[in-house]
């Protein structure tokens, strides 16, 4: 065999049994990573699980927000969006202690369920939720880690069941942000409402009426984004969601401060934008900014969707 046929073959051996090794070493970071995170959220849930509300609360004060940036460390994928959920929701429910449940809100069936088994006690929900996502990361990690007995593949199979479903609100999601795009393009953003009726309506009155033109659109989101994962597409979806929500709140301000008729009680009832020091122009542009900023991240989501 010639001597460079030899060479071109022992470098190919060592491009692949070295890409092996390099392979088998980021998935075996990746591992230690993951689990390093999954040992903090067993200490949550059992915290959790002693009812000791004092010690969960210290706990949770040591953990967060380091505990967000160990999750957000690891690849893309199925393991780091059960983590970084699991994560949100026990960091979320020491503020929920004392606050009722509302089940008709939870779009996903896993949700659902478990919120009729902890119906009037978010805390507690969250904390079924975030134990949840714990159990299908385990079961995720096991199977970096080779497992392959029935119990990991049958959560496997739940997981696989659930980001089906995940696609479905985060598209339902989308829907709604794409329509609220619509409507204020149609409304012109601008609080330029159409009919004569409207046209004779007070500064205030109109900044009302445009705020309760998209509050439901909004609200609409909010409930889908809700039942979704902290994933890619929830954060894409939800950074569009804020930035309608800031523009309108801008916008809004705009209204009664651009009036060209000055209300008598005006000295008692400043502008809201003189109160903040900021001039129509200025708050009208942080609209228009904002708007721009919610169309862009509804074409990220369109990829990541796709």
């Amino acid at each position: 065999m010639p001597r460079f046929s030899i060479l071109s073959l022992t470098l190919f051996c060592l491009f692949v049994f070295g890409g092996r090794a390099t392979l088998a070493a980021n998935g075996d970071r990746e591992a230690r990573r993951a689990e390093s995170v999954v040992l903090k959220l067993r200490l949550l849930d059992d915290a959790a699980a002693s009812g000791d509300a004092d010690a969960y609360r210290k706990l949770a004060g040591k953990l967060f927000p380091g505990l967000f940036v160990s999750a957000s460390e690891l690849h893309d994928g199925d393991l780091k969006t059960d983590l970084s959920t699991a994560a949100v929701f026990y960091e979320s429910a020491p503020r929920a202690r004392g606050r009722a449940t509302d089940c008709e809100r939870e779009l996903r069936e896993t949700y659902f369920r478990l919120c009729r088994e902890n119906a009037g006690d978010r805390a507690a929900l969250l904390v079924a939720k975030a134990r949840l996502h714990e159990r299908w990361a385990e079961a995720e990690l096991n199977y970096l880690r080779g497992a392959r007995d029935d119990s990991t593949l049958d959560a496997l199979a739940q997981v696989r069941a659930e980001r089906s479903t995940d696609l479905s609100l985060a598209a339902e999601a989308l829907r709604a942000l794409e329509e609220l795009a619509e409507k204020t393009d149609a409304a012109q953003f601008g609080g330029r409402l159409d009919s004569s009726t409207e046209r004779e309506l007070s500064p205030d009155e109109s900044a009302k009426r445009l705020a309760e033109k998209f509050s439901d659109p909004l609200e609409e989101v909010d409930r889908i984004l809700a039942s979704l994962p902290r994933g890619a597409a929830y954060l894409v979806l939800s950074n569009a969601r804020d930035a309608f929500r800031d523009g309108l709140y801008w916008q809004v301000k705009t209204l009664p401060a651009s009036a060209l008729v000055v209300n008598a009680n005006s000295l008692a009832d400043p502008s809201p934008l003189r109160q903040i020091d900021l001039g129509p122009d200025a708050a009208a542009r942080a609209a228009a900014d904002n708007l721009r900023a919610a169309r862009k991240f509804i074409r990220r989501a369109e990829e990541e969707l796709k």
